[in-house]
């Protein structure tokens, strides 16, 4: 499966027929970050005023599960009435997305206003780093940003299929040795397991034994054995060691190719629905593709 979606990823980033038409944008758009703690039943919340049309992300992540809501904000009289228009629960990564309506806001209001709120899903005081992006009132990406998008979302596309390759040619390569390690340990067990019991007769034969003089021949010849298997052991044990550093070495390439393949699918989520916005949003908030060569993306 895992080879399946490595081939899938470097295919779907070099078809350029999947590519968005586009339309010129204005350059008008603004970024909020912030990172925090939150806990129990009061949330963190900020506000984002939005022109008609104006557009904006949320991107959230943190240490324990949160969940974060968009909500639209009525004036009502001198106070707000609270409408959720996006939500993502009990998660430790969030992506939000919303468009204001293109028509005046209600009761005079001079901006559309909505409020991002982030709540801790479980009991613990909860780290959290927030990010909001928003840009004016066409979605759509002018042509030069688009064309510099591609190129790099086809650089990374080709640099994630080249990582989860060489990665998963490690593993395979770890898990050869690893197997052929448990293989050539359980044939030792076995020798030593025969010997530690020839051992064990030959000591009750030296204590049955009523000539002393042939009795002193086989403590010696016993003691040579007994030196020579422990030796055996000693060895039998640092293969034992060997084998858990080469198998925690294991684990963690393969917790690097699933994080790779973690990465590929998000992106081919959003690529699948031809969302390049998405796909750049997705890559400037990894520090995984960021390790890969990203280079942030500003609209």
């Amino acid at each position: 499966m895992r080879k399946k979606k490595m081939w899938r990823v470097s295919l779907l980033f070099l078809v350029s027929a999947l590519f968005l038409r586009v339309a010129p944008l204005p350059p008008s758009w603004a970024d909020y970050s912030t990172s925090g703690t939150v806990g129990g039943p009061y949330p963190y919340t900020y506000t984002v005023k939005c022109n008609p049309g104006d557009s904006f992300t949320v991107s959230v992540g943190s240490d324990y599960p949160t969940s974060v809501d968009i909500l639209f904000m009525t004036p009502a009289g001198n106070e707000w009435a609270y409408n959720s228009v996006a939500g993502s629960d009990q998660r430790t990564s969030h992506e939000l997305s919303y468009t204001a309506p293109s028509g005046k806001p209600a009761n005079n209001a001079a901006y559309h206003h909505y409020k991002v709120s982030i709540l801790a899903s479980t009991n613990k005081q909860t780290r959290f780093a927030l990010k909001i992006t928003q840009w004016g009132n066409n979605k759509n990406l002018d042509r030069e940003y688009n064309e510099r998008a591609k190129k790099q979302l086809q650089g990374l596309g080709k640099t994630l299929s080249n990582e989860m390759k060489r990665l998963s040619a490690e593993i395979k390569q770890l898990a050869g040795r690893i197997k052929g390690i448990d293989e050539q340990q359980k044939r030792k067990k076995a020798q030593l397991d025969a010997e530690r019991a020839e051992l064990a007769r030959m000591r009750d034969a030296i204590r049955n034994e009523k000539n002393k003089a042939v009795q002193s021949s086989m403590v010696q010849t016993y003691k040579f054995r007994q030196a020579d298997f422990n030796t055996e052991v000693e060895a039998y044990n640092r293969e034992n060691a060997n084998r858990k550093a080469l198998y925690n070495e294991y684990k963690g390439i393969r917790e690097q190719l699933e994080a790779l393949n973690s990465l590929a699918d998000s992106l081919n989520e959003a690529w699948q629905r031809k969302d390049i916005d998405r796909c750049v949003l997705i890559a400037n908030g990894s520090d995984l593709a960021q390790s890969l060569g990203w280079r942030t993306m500003k609209r």
